[in-house]
Protein backbone atom coordinates (compact mmCIF):
# COMPACT_ATOMS: atom_id res chain seq x y z
CA UNK A 1 0.00 0.00 0.00
CA UNK A 2 2.89 2.70 0.86
CA UNK A 3 4.22 1.45 -2.59
CA UNK A 4 1.35 2.92 -4.39
CA UNK A 5 0.85 5.78 -2.11
CA UNK A 6 4.52 7.05 -2.92
CA UNK A 7 3.90 5.66 -6.77
CA UNK A 8 0.78 8.23 -6.61
CA UNK A 9 2.94 10.69 -5.05
CA UNK A 10 5.75 10.57 -7.75
CA UNK A 11 3.49 10.90 -10.44
CA UNK A 12 1.13 13.36 -9.31
CA UNK A 13 4.82 15.29 -8.86
CA UNK A 14 6.28 14.53 -12.27
CA UNK A 15 2.73 15.81 -14.29
CA UNK A 16 2.18 18.68 -12.45
CA UNK A 17 5.88 19.89 -12.83
CA UNK A 18 5.16 18.96 -16.62
CA UNK A 19 4.86 22.65 -18.67
CA UNK A 20 1.64 23.53 -20.57
CA UNK A 21 0.51 21.51 -23.35
CA UNK A 22 -0.02 22.55 -27.16
CA UNK A 23 -3.68 22.23 -25.90
CA UNK A 24 -3.28 26.22 -25.22
CA UNK A 25 -4.74 28.59 -28.03
CA UNK A 26 -2.62 29.99 -30.26
CA UNK A 27 -5.09 32.16 -31.76
CA UNK A 28 -5.50 36.31 -30.55
CA UNK A 29 -7.84 37.22 -28.52
CA UNK A 30 -9.99 40.02 -28.94
CA UNK A 31 -8.33 43.44 -28.35
CA UNK A 32 -6.70 45.90 -30.85
CA UNK A 33 -3.11 44.42 -32.46
CA UNK A 34 -0.66 45.63 -35.86
CA UNK A 35 -0.96 42.99 -38.73
CA UNK A 36 2.03 42.48 -40.27
CA UNK A 37 3.19 39.97 -43.38
CA UNK A 38 5.15 36.98 -42.78
CA UNK A 39 7.32 37.36 -45.72
CA UNK A 40 7.44 41.19 -46.31
CA UNK A 41 7.60 42.58 -42.45
CA UNK A 42 5.03 44.97 -43.82
CA UNK A 43 1.91 45.94 -42.03
CA UNK A 44 -1.38 46.22 -43.08
CA UNK A 45 -2.92 49.71 -43.18
CA UNK A 46 -5.33 51.76 -45.58
CA UNK A 47 -4.77 54.50 -47.98
CA UNK A 48 -6.30 56.63 -45.81
CA UNK A 49 -9.43 56.37 -43.00
CA UNK A 50 -12.29 56.59 -44.85
CA UNK A 51 -14.48 53.91 -46.26
CA UNK A 52 -13.72 52.57 -50.02
CA UNK A 53 -9.67 52.72 -48.68
CA UNK A 54 -7.67 50.05 -50.44
CA UNK A 55 -5.53 48.06 -47.27
CA UNK A 56 -2.15 48.34 -48.44
CA UNK A 57 1.48 47.08 -46.91
CA UNK A 58 3.28 49.89 -45.39
CA UNK A 59 6.76 50.00 -43.52
CA UNK A 60 5.51 48.57 -40.03
CA UNK A 61 6.35 51.89 -38.08
CA UNK A 62 3.84 50.86 -35.08
CA UNK A 63 1.29 54.08 -36.69
CA UNK A 64 -2.45 54.56 -35.58
CA UNK A 65 -3.19 53.69 -38.82
CA UNK A 66 -1.38 50.19 -38.63
CA UNK A 67 -3.57 49.40 -35.61
CA UNK A 68 -6.96 46.69 -36.03
CA UNK A 69 -9.90 45.85 -33.51
CA UNK A 70 -10.41 42.22 -33.57
CA UNK A 71 -13.43 40.68 -31.88
CA UNK A 72 -13.10 36.86 -31.18
CA UNK A 73 -16.77 35.27 -31.86
CA UNK A 74 -18.24 32.91 -29.25
CA UNK A 75 -20.10 29.61 -30.36
CA UNK A 76 -23.51 30.19 -29.12
CA UNK A 77 -23.95 27.03 -27.24
CA UNK A 78 -20.44 26.42 -25.31
CA UNK A 79 -19.84 30.30 -24.94
CA UNK A 80 -16.42 29.10 -26.19
CA UNK A 81 -13.75 31.25 -28.56
CA UNK A 82 -14.29 30.55 -31.83
CA UNK A 83 -11.64 31.23 -34.84
CA UNK A 84 -14.03 33.30 -36.40
CA UNK A 85 -13.64 37.03 -36.22
CA UNK A 86 -14.41 40.88 -37.42
CA UNK A 87 -11.79 43.04 -38.28
CA UNK A 88 -12.04 46.80 -38.27
CA UNK A 89 -9.66 49.72 -38.17
CA UNK A 90 -8.87 51.20 -34.31
CA UNK A 91 -10.24 54.60 -33.79
CA UNK A 92 -13.34 56.24 -32.73
CA UNK A 93 -15.12 55.26 -36.26
CA UNK A 94 -16.65 51.92 -35.72
CA UNK A 95 -17.74 51.97 -38.96
CA UNK A 96 -14.70 51.03 -41.33
CA UNK A 97 -14.49 46.95 -41.41
CA UNK A 98 -11.45 45.00 -43.22
CA UNK A 99 -13.37 43.30 -45.94
CA UNK A 100 -13.13 41.66 -49.18
CA UNK A 101 -13.68 44.01 -52.00
CA UNK A 102 -16.52 42.67 -54.28
CA UNK A 103 -14.69 42.79 -57.56
CA UNK A 104 -12.49 40.45 -59.42
CA UNK A 105 -9.00 41.47 -57.83
CA UNK A 106 -10.72 40.82 -54.41
CA UNK A 107 -8.43 43.36 -53.25
CA UNK A 108 -9.30 44.06 -49.29
CA UNK A 109 -10.96 47.54 -48.25
CA UNK A 110 -12.32 49.07 -45.82
CA UNK A 111 -16.18 48.98 -46.04
CA UNK A 112 -19.58 49.41 -43.80
CA UNK A 113 -20.20 45.36 -43.89
CA UNK A 114 -18.79 43.55 -40.96
CA UNK A 115 -17.48 41.08 -42.89
CA UNK A 116 -16.37 37.64 -40.92
CA UNK A 117 -12.96 35.87 -40.87
CA UNK A 118 -11.59 32.62 -40.10
CA UNK A 119 -7.92 32.42 -38.78
CA UNK A 120 -6.02 29.58 -38.74
CA UNK A 121 -2.56 29.22 -36.64
CA UNK A 122 0.29 27.17 -38.23
CA UNK A 123 3.95 27.29 -37.25
CA UNK A 124 4.68 30.09 -39.97
CA UNK A 125 2.49 32.40 -39.09
CA UNK A 126 -1.67 32.93 -39.12
CA UNK A 127 -3.91 32.33 -42.19
CA UNK A 128 -6.73 35.09 -42.44
CA UNK A 129 -9.27 33.27 -44.86
CA UNK A 130 -12.64 35.25 -45.96
CA UNK A 131 -15.97 33.40 -45.12
CA UNK A 132 -17.73 35.88 -48.10
CA UNK A 133 -14.97 34.67 -50.70
CA UNK A 134 -15.86 30.87 -49.49
CA UNK A 135 -12.08 30.41 -47.65
CA UNK A 136 -9.91 32.12 -49.72
CA UNK A 137 -7.06 33.31 -47.76
CA UNK A 138 -5.32 37.31 -47.66
CA UNK A 139 -1.97 37.36 -49.10
CA UNK A 140 0.33 39.74 -50.18
CA UNK A 141 -0.30 40.90 -53.87
CA UNK A 142 3.28 42.91 -54.64
CA UNK A 143 3.16 45.89 -57.69
CA UNK A 144 6.29 47.63 -57.49
CA UNK A 145 7.13 50.38 -57.78
CA UNK A 146 3.80 51.35 -55.33
CA UNK A 147 2.66 49.80 -51.83
CA UNK A 148 1.45 45.86 -52.19
CA UNK A 149 -1.86 45.06 -51.78
CA UNK A 150 -3.18 43.01 -49.69
CA UNK A 151 -5.45 40.54 -51.31
CA UNK A 152 -7.87 37.69 -51.24
CA UNK A 153 -7.11 34.38 -53.06
CA UNK A 154 -6.55 30.74 -53.15
CA UNK A 155 -3.71 29.81 -50.50
CA UNK A 156 -0.88 28.30 -52.56
CA UNK A 157 1.25 27.58 -49.30
CA UNK A 158 3.48 30.07 -49.42
CA UNK A 159 4.80 32.81 -46.53
CA UNK A 160 2.91 35.81 -48.58
CA UNK A 161 -0.61 34.37 -47.51
CA UNK A 162 0.92 34.36 -43.34
CA UNK A 163 0.30 37.35 -41.13
CA UNK A 164 1.45 37.70 -37.43
CA UNK A 165 -0.97 39.64 -35.14
CA UNK A 166 1.00 41.92 -32.15
CA UNK A 167 -0.86 43.27 -29.34
CA UNK A 168 -0.83 47.11 -29.53
CA UNK A 169 0.71 49.01 -26.36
Amino acid sequence: MKILALAVAISCTIFSSLPAGAESDPLPNSGTYFITSMSSDEALQPAAASAGQNVLLYEYNKSGMQKWTIDRKLDPKTKKPTNRYTIKLAGENGELNFEPHPVADMSAILGADKSVMVLESGEAGTLIKSVAKNGDALYVYPQPPMNAEARFGPNDGSTKFRWKFTLAD
